[in-house]
């Protein structure tokens, strides 16, 4: 599986990907006008997973000065296609998410700060539960030390949960995955 930026080669498979998406009611990825695809890319990255030379999962990042200056949204509009990973191992920290496991590490080497930032919707569902189901697990991560709960924050008409990523205490916990995965 590789993971790289999206470019405008990809766009025919990214539109695969978002039907796929729809198909699943995956409302936010299911356009690149849902995705905000333009806007994202206009001042920030879009990240895909290939696998057997299809988009898989898709994450973006971008400034989020709602919160602070140097701060980055990650893992914006992440969506993962279910059964396409090959992962096996257990799941505790969300290790079998694509977007958890494989996208962070790119975020971390391309955004030009190390103040990295999630955000879950806690009342807005979009996603066949899987919004809901994705805040609780921020929720556990942060008890494990890998995220701080910020508090919230209205982006775009929408109240979000604001998750600051702790790089150390991820990276420490990844690098045991060794031998686990496929970068």
């Amino acid at each position: 599986m590789k993971i790289v930026p999206i470019t405008d080669k990809l766009l025919p498979k990214l539109e695969t990907f978002c039907k796929e998406a729809e198909e699943l009611g995956y409302t936010n990825n299911s356009s690149l006008k849902a995705m905000k695809y333009e806007w994202c890319k206009e001042q920030g990255e879009y990240f895909c997973a290939i696998k057997d030379d299809d988009i898989v999962a898709v994450a973006g990042c971008h400034p989020l000065p709602e919160v602070s200056e140097n701060a980055w949204r990650i893992l914006f509009r992440g969506c993962e296609l279910p059964q396409r990973d090959i992962f096996k191992g257990l799941g505790k920290g969300d290790w079998n998410s694509i977007t958890q496991r494989e996208f962070i590490p790119r975020f971390i080497e391309w955004c030009p700060s190390d103040k990295l930032y999630l955000t879950t919707n806690a009342y807005y569902e979009h996603s066949n539960g899987k919004a809901a189901r994705n805040h609780r697990l921020m929720g556990l991560l942060a008890k494990q030390g890998i995220l701080d709960y910020q508090g919230r924050v209205v982006l775009y008409q929408i109240e979000q949960a604001v998750w600051k990523l702790n790089i150390d205490e991820y990276t420490k916990r990844r690098n045991k995955l060794k031998g686990n995965y496929v970068d």
